[in-house]
This record gives C-alpha cells, structure tokens and sequence, in this order.
C-alpha cells in the first residue's frame, strides 16, 4: 500500500529543504545479499536512519530491519503492541517476541506527514482514527484492531494532529464522537454486525466533543450551554429513542458562564463530586457538583493562569486515585521563548508542584496512581498522590511511551524500544531491548547474521539474528566495521541522482557478462523539477490570542516565518514582542498605527510614513534591544503606490500578499457585505491550492475587533502540512 509522506529540514543560512533523503552505508555479502540504510530529515519529527536488508541481483524489494517508534498504541488488552511511522505499521507481540509489519510502504517515503493520532479503546480491541481525504479533512472510522475491518462514523471529520475527536467509555462499550455540530454515541460491537440503531436515535445533543465527559463507565456528563446533565450510560439507547419525552439527562447544575466546547474544556472526578473547568486555556475553576437541580454552581477556587512568565499554549487536567485534580501547563516562556511544564494542583488553591523543562505529554496509568513523562534523555515515573518521583529510566533521547497497566511502559527511543517494569513495591526496576528504532550502520557478522551500530552511541552495537527477527545486544564488536561494496557479481554505491527530492540514491553494478548499472530503487533516480519557494507571515497587528500557537508549532516544524509587528501590539503586549525575538524569528514593521491608512480621513504622505515608521523601529528597541528588519507593509495590507515610494525612500521593502489576506475577515464584514469571508479549513484549501513559487502566506497572531466562526492560527499546523504536500519550500522573506 503507498503512502505519501513529506519532509522537510532547516537549513541554518537560507531556507528549508522540503526533503533531504539519502542512502548511506551501503553494505554485500558474498551471496549478494545488501545492507544499506535510507536516512530521513523531515519537519516536525525528528531525523532518523532506517535499516534494510535487499538483494542486488533481484532488486526486489527491500526487507526493513529496524521500527522507528513516531507513534505507538497498545492493543488486545495490552498483548500487542502497534509501532506506527512513515514506512508503515508494525505489531510486536509481547508473547512471542516478534515484530511484524502490518503495512509498508511500496517505495521511499518522500512525502513523510506527521503521523495522524489514533484513539484506542481501553481494552484495545477498537481503534478510532481519521483517515484523511483531503488537505484539512478526513473520514473518522472505527476498525476492528484485529481483523482490521472498518466503518465510517463521519465522512467529514476535521483533520488534528493531536488528538481524534472521540471519547471512549472506559469499560469501551461504547465511544462519543462528534459530527456536524453533534454528539452521538456508538457500540463497536454493533456497528460491525449491523445492529446498530440509525444515528437520529443515538443523540446525545448538541456540542462538539469538548461537551462530553466519561466521569465513569457508568456515568456521562454532558454540557449545553450552560446546563449540565448527568447521563446514565445504561439509559443511553432509551434517552436516544424516547429523547423529545423523557429529556437529555438529569440536570446537576448549570455553569455561572456558557461553555464554548471550541474553546473550553471541563473534566469531572470519578465519584461525580468535583468539576473543573477551564476556559480558553486562561482561567482554571473548581466547582462542586449537586446530584440534581438547576442551582449555579459556586466555585471551590478560579484562577486566571497568567503568573507563570510566559503564554499559556494548553491546559490539561486529570484526576489522582485520590479524586484531586491536577493540571498539566505547556507554557512558552517571555524572556527565553522556550517551553516549559508546571504541574499544579487545583483544590481550595491552585499550588505549584514541579516547574518542567522540555518534557513530552504526561501519560496516566491505569490505575491513576502514577504519570510517566519524558526529559532529554529519561522517562521518570512519579506518584500522583504526593508527586514524589518513583523511579527513571534513561539511556537515549524518548520520543513516545505507553503504559501497559500499572508497572510497565513501553518506551520508544531514538536507538530502541524498551518494555521497562519500573519497579514499585519492593521490585526491582528492570528492562529489556524489544527491537532497534534505527541503525546509523549495519554490517555482515556472517552470511546469515547482521550487526547494527547505535544510531547515537558511537561504539554500541546489536545482533540480529535473520531467522528470528530478533535484536540483542552485541558482547563483542563485529571485526569487520567498515562493510564491503563488492563482491565477484556486483558492486554497489551511493552516488548523485537528479531527482531534488533526494541528495543521493544507491545503485548496483553489475560485474560479471553485460555491465549494467541501475538504481535499486528507480524512482529515485527519475528527473525532478525543484520545489518551489513559499513564505510565511505572522502579522502581530493589536492581539496575541494565538500567539503561543503559532511560535509552539513554527518551533515543532522547525521552519523559518517572518513577524510583522504593529507598534499597538508592542504597546500592548511587550513581553510578546520580546518572546518573538528570543524565539529566533525575524521581525519585519507593520506601522505604528493599525488604522487603515488609506481609509478617509488619514492624510498620507512622506512624512507621516516616515515618521509612523521611525516611532515603530523605536518602540520595538525599547521592548527587546533589536533593530527590525527593512521590510514592512501597512496594516491589513491596504496601501497605495504613495504609501509603498514613502517607505522605500526609508530604506524599507514593501510586502505584499495579493490575495491570500483574508484570515482577517469578520464575521461582521461579511455581514455588511464584504467579500472574501472564508472559515480557516476553506482558507487552507484556497491557499494550498492557489499559491504559486513566491507567494506570500500571512496569518494573523490574533482580532481584537471583529469575530470569526475559527481562526486560522488554530489550523497553523494544518496550513504547513498542506503547503508542504503541494511541494513548496518555506522560506524566510529575507531569503525569497
């Protein structure tokens, strides 16, 4: 099955390479058997060199020894675990010690995109995924985790690379999910045998999935507005049938605010006791729940989340064993532009646990007695009774990890993947090498068995055995390191290869009767045109609301944007301003005024431009110690050719964005009449499908005046991804 994938790398004077593939270490045997290794860079995911084993005579295609963990999932109640990324799916089974590949793909990846979410049910028997379509949606379906059958839930589900919209019951009898502005549920089981009641009558109401929440297997809580309903999931299929009769649920209270599921989230412990809310990842409030009436409910605390020296870029909760709340905030530092983690607990206070530096996700265990998290080069497990560290396991850099129950991860590492028994109650903490993540260099032991050196451990090397499949740790160094590129039939080497999606290819020659030579993958050689240049804008005009959004997911992608800065955001936000500029972006002018400038009433000349543009440069170095770059462009780009001669006789270039400037567009324009109004996923689509080599991309930071039904910065993320499947090269504007 093909796949295509993209991928992208940073480079350090000019622009970002869209793809950067070679082919390294290629490696004969005497019976023509060839080792060699394809290495990736690619935005948004780290760089990494996967092994394979061909065969220079057939040229067929080529067996991958190595299981680069971008995502894992566990299934079958914790007997399999899934490896997922570019090149495919594999399925470890922990019984018997295998690795198989499920999927793969039939040639390079070249067009590497982030690997999609997957939600598993608790018993791992059924997964929920989006399968994506087009640039910004995709199929939310339900599969069978064994036999790999599939139904559709929603054939217009919106693409997210965190999370799939759907909540499981955690007994995973049944899931929510959310279509079209409404919340259903579904049985698994009776979706795949074709009993399942018509969607009309498994309607929960109204509300995206950020409405819903399991507080247990037997209880849903559900929002509308500002009532809230308690559900009984035994009542689910006779309060979808008898619904306009007998009502929602029982109503516990009503919220003092209305819920907006687009922008708040809300949770609630497993005794139905306690609610936490949090609105637009800004204020944190506890209340207690009634067991019924109408009553507002009083907050146990709030707290507005802005004292932590930086932008708040997301807000998660969850609950201890003990019912208490915790959350987990990703913040984006003011003065460094680096993110951090402060886990605190929310009760009659909101009090400060641990300060964390670069950590990945927090995963609970089963039991919600423990969260295990990822730093640098370690996993550390901690009791989230009293948040005291438990134990760590470190070796190599972590990328993703996964519990199996109480005492087991499963952790993926730039070199290996491990199943790691942490060691609680006495135990001692122990772990195994399951297979190898990547091979920097692999090499004949003998004619049936291969050794692998460590990706990152210059030194380290592994056995595997080509019978079995298996990976284990090497007791002595292989004598031969260097490898072999000839033998008495063939010779292989990487060389040069026009194809621009790869910086070289591996090729076979053959010695013996007709000298032949050829690519051993032949599309790697074919003749490519290169990508083209495209720049992205950041226009910080008078708001920061998506700012932490934007830097948080340019810094994952690692591709360069250029900010254009109002002087009425430095005034407002100077702290951002600053942020901007730690976070190693450039920064071009957009006036000290965000007024319309060719709106009545403004007279425009040399001199108002030259000093509007003088009071900007002097504000921006009075908020971070930098000069701006000599680029700007008048607010909401509208400008006239006496504005764009002004600017050039100060020495500035003008910038501009033809017709892909409409995020800023309200709501209220349309309704006046203005043309151009478009939601965020139409935005993307317009510009993946109409920008050309060039052109320039501008979204804005934030609207303090006006409204949409979403903003473009929510879907940055998205924009990047369908701007790199069209072949484009992101650039900073200096550089185009």
């Amino acid at each position: 099955m093909k796949k295509k994938l993209t991928a992208v790398v940073l480079l350090t004077a000019a622009f970002c390479v869209y793809a950067d593939i070679s082919f390294e270490n290629p490696n004969l045997n005497d019976e023509g058997k060839l080792l060699f290794s394809v290495n990736h860079k690619i935005s948004g995911s780290p760089e990494y060199a996967a092994a394979f084993l061909g065969d220079a005579a057939s040229l067929s295609t080529a067996k991958i020894l190595t299981c680069y963990p971008e995502k894992m999932e566990l299934l079958s109640k914790g007997s399999v675990l899934q490896v997922r990324n570019r090149w495919g799916t594999a399925r470890w089974n922990v019984a018997d010690q295998n690795l198989a590949w499920v999927s793969r793909t039939d040639s390079i990846p070249v067009y590497a995109e982030r690997q999609l979410p997957q939600s598993v049910s608790p018993d791992g028997k059924w997964i929920c995924a989006i399968k994506k379509t087009g640039a910004v949606s995709g199929e939310l379906v339900l599969k069978n985790a064994s036999t790999l059958q599939e139904t559709v839930l929603n054939k217009n589900a919106s693409l997210d690379y965190e999370k799939v919209p759907v909540h499981w019951n955690p007994d995973s009898s049944s899931l929510l999910y959310e279509k079209d502005g409404v919340v259903y549920f579904c049985d698994p089981k009776a979706a795949f045998q074709k009993v399942q009641l018509t969607e009309s009558y498994r309607k929960i109401g109204r509300g995206t999935i950020a409405s819903v929440y399991w507080a247990n297997p037997k209880t849903l809580i559900y929002i509308d507005n500002d009532l809230i309903y308690c559900i009984n999931s035994t009542e689910l299929y006779t309060r979808g049938l008898y619904s306009d009769m007998v009502g929602t649920g029982t109503v516990t209270g009503r919220l003092p605010v209305s819920f907006n599921g687009y922008r708040d989230s809300f949770s609630v412990n497993q005794t139905v006791t306690n609610l936490v809310l949090i609105q637009s990842n800004k204020i944190a409030s506890l209340f207690y729940l009634e067991e019924k009436g109408f009553e507002y409910l009083i907050p146990v605390f709030s707290k507005t989340i802005t004292d932590l020296n930086g932008n708040v870029v997301q807000v998660k909760t969850f609950w201890n064993a003990q019912d208490e709340c915790l959350l987990w905030i990703d913040v984006l530092g003011f003065e460094d532009g680096n993110q951090k983690t402060c886990v605190a607990q929310l009760g009659q206070s909101l009090k400060t646990l641990a300060v964390l530096k670069e950590t990945g996700d927090i995963v609970i265990s089963e039991d919600g007695r423990k969260g295990a998290f990822s730093q640098g080069t370690s996993v550390f497990v901690y009791d989230l009774s009293d948040w005291k560290l438990l134990n760590r396991l470190d070796g190599e850099k972590v990328l993703s990890y996964i519990w199996s129950g109480n005492d087991v991860l499963f952790v993926g590492g730039e070199s290996t993947v491990r199943q790691w028994n942490i060691g609680t109650g006495g135990d001692k903490s122990s772990y195994r090498i399951l297979f190898l993540s990547a091979c920097s260099n692999a090499v004949w032991n003998s004619q049936t068995s291969v050794c692998g050196e460590d990706p990152v451990r210059s030194g380290v090397w592994y056995d595997y055995d080509m019978t079995s499949g298996k990976w284990s740790r090497c007791q002595t160094r292989p004598e031969n390191t260097e490898g072999t590129v000839q033998n008495g039939k063939y010779r292989v080497f990487t060389g040069n290869t026009p194809n621009k999606k790869f910086s070289s290819t591996l090729y076979v020659r053959t010695l013996s009767g007709k000298a032949v030579t050829k690519p051993y993958f032949p599309e790697t050689a074919v003749k490519t045109d290169a990508n083209r240049k495209i720049c992205l804008v950041i226009d910080a005009l008078d708001d920061s609301t998506g700012l932490s959004t934007i830097i948080s997911v340019l810094n994952k992608y690692k591709i360069p944007a250029t900010f254009f800065v109002n002087g009425e955001f430095i005034r407002r936000y100077p702290k951002e301003t600053r942020q901007i500029v730690k976070s190693g972006f450039d920064c071009g002018a957009m006036f000290f005024t965000s007024a319309e400038l060719t709106a009545k009433g403004f007279l425009v000349d040399e001199n108002f431009i030259r000093r509007g543009l003088a009071r900007n440069e002097d504000e921006f170095f009075q908020a971070t110690d930098k000069e701006l770059s000599l680029i700007w462009h008048a607010p909401f780009y509208k400008s006239n050719q006496t504005i764009k001669n002004a600017g050039k006789n100060c020495g500035y270039r003008y910038v501009e964005a033809g017709r892909f400037s409409l995020d800023t567009v309200t709501l209220e324009d349309a309704a006046k009449g203005k043309p151009g109004y478009l939601s965020a996923s139409e935005l993307i689509s317009f510009y993946a499908e109409n920008a050309t080599d060039g052109s320039i991309i501008p979204v804005s930071a934030g609207l303090s005046k006006g409204t949409r039904s979403d903003y473009l910065y929510e879907k940055i993320d998205l924009l990047i991804e369908s701007l790199l499947n069209e072949g484009f090269d992101f650039s900073d504007f200096k550089n185009m």
